[in-house]
């Protein structure tokens, strides 16, 4: 009976320090920036995801091209590019620089200089996806060096990190022998 009763409050303890001990995606946010000072050195350590899939896109006409076939028509041409990029939901990015005391540049790709502005001037609670100009739900971008656009649904895109909490419960057990008159 006391070695079960033993095993059950080792099980116990056991799933309490496991439970304990999970990990959980949390908002980036300016109140855990201040909280845990983070600065430029502890945040390019820690590692970010992105809460919502963000698509960026850019297009490009080119000049008309114009000549005629050998039945003597006419033939006009033109052509265009479009460069699509997306960035899943829960992406793993890592900052690349710091931009000020509310905005930070989180690369998710393999150069510092592909990167998204993350921030909250207004103090709204997270860092959400910055973008110079906001029409009809698309923003507008610098993006490694070339102008892109936000689709529409990337505008809610916010930071997270993971955070995980660790509590060291211990306990001791004593059981008295008693004590007898000499």
């Amino acid at each position: 009976m006391k070695s079960s009763m033993k095993k059950l409050f080792l099980i116990a303890a056991g799933a309490m320090l496991v439970l304990s001990s999970c990990q959980s995606l949390t908002p980036f946010s300016n109140t855990v920036r201040t909280k845990y000072s983070l600065d430029e050195a502890k945040l390019k350590k820690m590692q970010f995801y992105i809460s919502d899939e963000i698509q960026l896109q850019r297009g490009e006409m080119s000049e008309e091209g114009q000549e005629l076939d050998k039945d003597g028509k006419l033939v006009i041409s033109s052509s265009a590019s479009l460069d699509n990029i997306l960035v899943d939901a829960k992406t793993p990015g890592v900052c690349v620089k710091v931009i000020d005391d509310s905005k930070i540049a989180v690369s998710f790709f393999d150069s510092d200089d592909q990167y998204l502005v993350f921030g909250d001037p207004n103090n709204r609670g997270r860092y959400y996806l910055m973008g110079a100009e906001w029409k009809n739900g698309k923003g507008k971008i610098n993006f490694g060096g070339k102008v892109y656009y936000i689709m529409p649904g990337g505008a809610g895109a916010y930071l997270k990190f993971e955070m995980k909490k660790v509590k060291d419960y211990k306990s001791t057990s004593t059981k008295a022998k008693g004590r007898t008159v000499n």
